[in-house]
């Protein structure tokens, strides 16, 4: 039984895919602008679920997580952002950094890189948000907290930080009232530890919260994002983790 016949997902991945096809006409006719490669990003990461729920195992399914990974690539470090102009008349990479987001971008492309074990892309996706309060006004690395301090502690790692960096960003994430980041940060200190063990324990600890807590029927409440990046370093990392059956369908994986 599907995922989909399991939860009586009611959606549409015509229609996903519709919107989709709808963004790469208008960005290959030339006449996109910077909201045409960000809405782009949303709509093939919405498909991307979608193929999952509808047709997991199969090559749609799995060319929908690689096209994530494009348009988030696309969005960051497309050519479009050496022609056109910013809002005060400005070009170029850092310039276009100011005037976008990036946050929600990261931590959904992160996962689908992952599961295709494209590890250049992970690399490339951590590489872009910028720390400094000049160029990432919204997310400056210094200010964050809570959730975003779990998200910078997650990017310092794959950009190969020191442990002590990436553990500045996890004390501040776990000193947040929020549940989420507790669960998470054991997680990646098991990576760091290269504990097996440990990593199989918090990372099962952390979608059965996952289950219970957050999964709703609602296309971006489908996938647990971060524990199937989680889950996808921990396998390039050598560790072999069984998951449970109720909380592996939060968790996509292609066969290798």
């Amino acid at each position: 039984m599907s995922l989909r016949e399991k939860i009586s997902w009611k959606g549409n991945v015509s229609l996903r895919l519709e919107a989709v096809k709808k963004k790469q006409s208008e960005i290959s006719s030339g006449q996109a602008r910077r909201l045409h490669y960000y809405f782009f990003t949303g709509d093939a990461y919405c498909y991307a679920i979608e193929c999952y729920l509808e047709k997991d195992g199969t090559k749609e399914s799995r060319d929908a997580a690689k096209l994530v990974v494009e348009a988030t690539l696309l969005y960051f470090y497309g050519k479009w952002r050496e022609t056109l102009l910013t809002d005060d008349g400005k070009i170029g990479q850092a310039e276009w950094k100011t005037h976008c987001l990036w946050y929600d971008e990261v931590m959904q492309a992160l996962p689908f890189a992952a599961a295709l074990s494209d590890w250049e892309s992970v690399k490339r996706i951590a590489a872009y948000p910028a720390e400094d309060a000049e160029h990432n006004p919204v997310r400056e690395a210094s200010k964050a907290t809570g959730e975003g301090a779990w998200g910078w502690g997650l990017i310092m790692f794959l950009r190969n930080e020191s442990r002590a960096k990436v553990e500045d960003f996890l004390r501040r994430a776990e000193s947040d009232k929020a549940k989420r980041p507790k669960l998470l940060c054991p997680i990646l200190r098991a990576l760091m530890d290269n504990d097996s063990h440990q990593f199989e324990k918090t990372l099962l600890a952390y979608l059965s919260y996952y289950r219970k807590t957050e999964f709703k029927l609602i296309l971006t409440k489908v996938v647990a994002l971060d524990g199937m990046t989680l889950y996808h370093l921990g396998r390039r990392q050598g560790f072999n983790i069984t998951l449970p059956e109720n909380v592996a369908d939060h968790v996509i994986r292609f066969e290798e």
